[in-house]
């Protein structure tokens, strides 16, 4: 890395970010138009909408930038607690949309205690030391936030973002060095019990069982799925041109939010769809990069979940899309429709930012960590290490 990047923020990730909100702009106004003129609205009515989005999501990401990321190991119970009420006033206010309670006053708070989740579990990482291969430092403190959420987003449900928060866990464990074998007996217990919850609601057993169906019809949980591959299958190598698609015609009625991959495949074919793979890969490098080159455990652990946590709503997103999964609603970042993932992206990419500059993170204290424990230092320091002597 050079010392340019060492010193001050991370500029190509900035750069890449402000990229795909640009291209975003393109997209929605494509994917929203016809819905917008089947609900008697004007063409450009979601177009609007989102550039006030995007604007903000500037200001969001210019203001955390700006925030020394230490403040946020100060706040973690803070806002996971604040994003734990609202996501039960959430359930408790009952407002259902496509059999799930995900929103109140126009905001996914569950993004909220997501975001309080990584930063509260990275805190009690950073301040095991040398007990992080404990049973307490492995299992028990993780596990109180977790099952917290746990509880609230089955309630909900939102089993995508549940997922997300044990994946989230498990990277923020590992790459802290906890003892695998406690990590190991816990994914082996918490995975039987997960497919029977997944099982048991039928918001989400019908499109388990619609997924691997292979009688020949389509339900109306596989609608949205087969149209949106079939939207990629069109687009061929160069697409249909910006505003020719058809499959968004009607045929993906949540073209612009769920499933904004396949409009891009469709009207930028393989070459639109290679370019977005390429920018996201770029971002994702450039998050681990700042994590490599952390100087506090904090900010280490943090930029690894911030950028896991984009990571897996592209990769879910994208996997609904070529019809990897079954159908859910995860957001495309900085591409698909919609505020609370915008803002809380537009943040990630803030703090990530501030992790990158040397001179953030100074009033950090932290326990010592042994070099035989400290499995995240030594696996970092090794690799920078190889690549400056390449």
């Amino acid at each position: 890395m050079s010392n340019s990047q060492a010193i001050g923020m991370n500029k190509l990730l900035l750069i890449v970010t402000l990229i795909l909100m640009c291209f975003g702009i393109a997209v929605i106004y494509s994917a929203s138009a016809p819905v917008a003129s089947s609900r008697n609205l004007p063409a450009e009515y979601y177009l609007k909408a989102h550039l006030f989005k995007v604007l903000g999501a500037v200001v969001i990401l210019g203001v955390f930038y700006k925030i020394d990321y230490a403040l946020w190991k100060v706040l973690a119970r803070v806002i996971f607690g604040f994003g734990a009420i609202l996501t039960l006033a959430a359930i408790v206010s009952g407002g259902e949309v496509k059999g799930a309670s995900r929103w109140i006053w126009g905001i996914q708070p569950s993004e909220i205690m997501k975001f309080g989740f990584i930063t509260w579990v990275c805190s009690k990482l950073s301040n095991a030391g040398d007990e992080i291969k404990s049973i307490k430092c492995t299992i028990i403190q993780p596990a109180v936030p977790l099952a917290i959420s746990a509880i609230l987003l089955v309630c909900q449900p939102n089993f995508s973002m549940l997922i997300m928060f044990c994946v989230l866990l498990l990277v923020m464990l590992m790459i802290a060095g906890a003892n695998y074998k406690y990590v190991g007996l816990s994914v082996l217990v918490s995975m039987p019990l997960g497919l029977i919850a997944l099982l048991l609601k039928p918001h989400s057993r019908s499109r388990i069982l619609a997924h691997f169906s292979a009688d020949g019809t389509m339900t109306a949980s596989q609608w949205q799925g087969r149209h949106a591959l079939e939207a990629l299958g069109n687009g061929g190598f160069f697409g249909t041109g910006i505003g020719m698609g058809e499959q968004k015609l009607g045929y993906l009625p949540e073209a612009h939010k769920d499933v904004v991959y396949s409009v891009i495949g469709e009207e930028f074919g393989f070459v639109g769809t290679f370019a977005v793979l390429l920018a996201f890969a770029i971002l994702f490098s450039q998050g681990y990069n700042i994590a490599r080159s952390s100087t506090t455990r904090f900010g280490r652990y943090m930029a690894v979940a911030l950028t896991t946590s984009l990571f897996l709503n592209f990769v879910i997103h994208v996997c609904v899309c070529v019809g990897l999964i079954p159908t859910t609603g995860q957001p495309l970042p900085f591409l698909s429709f919609g505020g609370t993932n915008l803002m809380f992206s537009a943040a990630f990419i803030g703090i990530l930012l501030n992790i990158s500059r040397s001179t953030s993170g100074k009033s950090i204290r932290e326990p010592y960590m042994s070099s035989t424990l400290s499995f995240d230092t030594s696996r970092f320091m090794n690799f920078r290490t190889r690549r400056s002597s390449i």
